[in-house]
């Protein structure tokens, strides 16, 4: 059992999966590092480069806690209507179960690890000690994916737009190709931007809103009511969430996904993989309209946008502006923390620091490899995107 871990069972890594951030292929990482078998290996690749949701195949192989999802929300057991006790039992769940999962995730913020905590009391499990992830995301690029997406998350916005669900209106119906990648002033785009997300004030500042969602209901209670100023509101909000992101073991940004990959594996001290064979295969799964750009591409450039729109949808999510805006002054102090750690190893032949995981990569080299052909990596983004303009 991992060293430090309460009553012999072992540390848990938890991530709260916010949509459009690249999360899915972050996963997929994360099961690489955390395989054991060949099963398990075999496994992760047919969920990278298959149509299909493996979910129940990766609960039943331990990979997964029970009701974590690659693409969904927490999923609760079957017949969870009958149960009357918040939170309800989850998907798959048992003690044996809950001793031996490698990663808790889903779509859902903080409200996740309450509903792990609760799960494992239920079957007698001691708590486990939470390895917390988030990864976020430029809220102008984050705003980019959502619309190649069809908005599939903003639920006010599609309401207003008259364009319904995605059960009652087929994905991939709703935005026309051209108008997928068209983020000028008088597009489609902007036009649904401007008067309808920033208007409602509903479906923005969404990675805030999802990192506080087991709170966020009491203020979007006090914006109806009109008894907080707007500003107030928010500030007090974003706190919280800054505070969160300040706790969390891991801070990932997307389009510093090399690095960040390379950061995630040095925190829980397995051997970096490669995300090129990692990553969520949405070339060979997803048309290539709806791909916009990779996080794995290094460069940030989603389409060209005016200054003008930028700075309409900065201060339309105000606070996921500063939320990412402290998640990567975090990123830049954790990444300078983790380079001089690694010199200081290698200049003196010592190993890296035991975390406390079970076995444990302790060899600083994999890991100076791997932020290395990060920033080249990142370089060649840049140079591509240059020659480009």
């Amino acid at each position: 059992q991992e060293a430090g871990a309460a009553g012999g069972v072992a540390r848990l890594p938890i991530y709260f999966h916010i949509e459009k951030t690249g999360g899915t292929s972050l996963v997929l990482y994360l099961l690489s590092l955390l395989s054991d078998t060949d099963e398990q290996v075999s496994l992760v690749q047919r969920t990278r480069s298959e149509d299909n949701i493996f979910d129940t195949e990766l609960r039943a192989s331990n990979l997964l806690c029970p009701g974590s999802a690659m693409f969904l929300t927490t999923v609760f057991v079957d017949n969870a209507e009958s149960f009357t006790t918040f939170p309800k039992p989850l998907k798959d769940s048992s003690e044996e179960a809950w001793r031996g999962c490698r990663l808790a995730t889903s779509h859902q913020g903080q409200a996740l690890q309450t509903i792990v905590r609760a799960d494992m009391a239920r079957v007698g499990v001691p708590d486990r000690q939470f390895v917390s992830l988030g990864m976020f995301r430029d809220p102008v690029q984050f705003e980019q994916a959502a619309w190649r997406s069809e908005l599939f998350m903003y639920h006010a916005d599609r309401k207003s737009l008259g364009w319904g669900t995605l059960s009652e209106s087929k994905f991939g119906t709703r935005i026309s190709r051209d108008s997928l990648a068209d983020f000028g002033d008088h597009s489609e785009f902007a036009k649904a931007m401007t008067d309808v997300h920033c208007a409602n004030n509903r479906d923005n500042n969404y990675q805030t809103k999802k990192l506080i969602d087991d709170m966020w209901w009491k203020f979007q209670e006090r914006m109806d009511k009109g008894t907080d100023a707007i500003d107030a509101l928010y500030a007090e909000a974003v706190d919280i969430a800054v505070d969160r992101v300040s706790n969390l073991a891991w801070v990932g940004l997307t389009h510093r996904f090399q690095e960040s990959t390379c950061m995630l594996a040095y925190v829980l001290r397995k051997s970096p993989q490669s995300t090129q064979d990692t990553n969520y295969d949405r070339g060979g799964l997803i048309a290539e309209a709806y791909r916009g750009n990779h996080p794995h591409s290094g460069s940030s450039f989603e389409g060209e946008m005016s200054r003008q729109l930028k700075k309409t949808l900065y201060e339309c999510n105000s606070m996921d502006t500063l939320l990412v805006k402290k998640a990567s002054e975090r990123f830049e102090g954790d990444l300078k923390a983790m380079e001089e750690a690694l010199d200081k190893h290698i200049a003196e032949g010592t190993k890296v620091d035991s975390a406390g995981f079970d076995k444990e990569e302790l060899d600083p080299a994999p890991y100076k490899k791997c932020l290395e052909d990060a920033k080249e990596h990142r370089r060649s983004g840049t140079k591509e995107l240059a020659a480009k303009s």
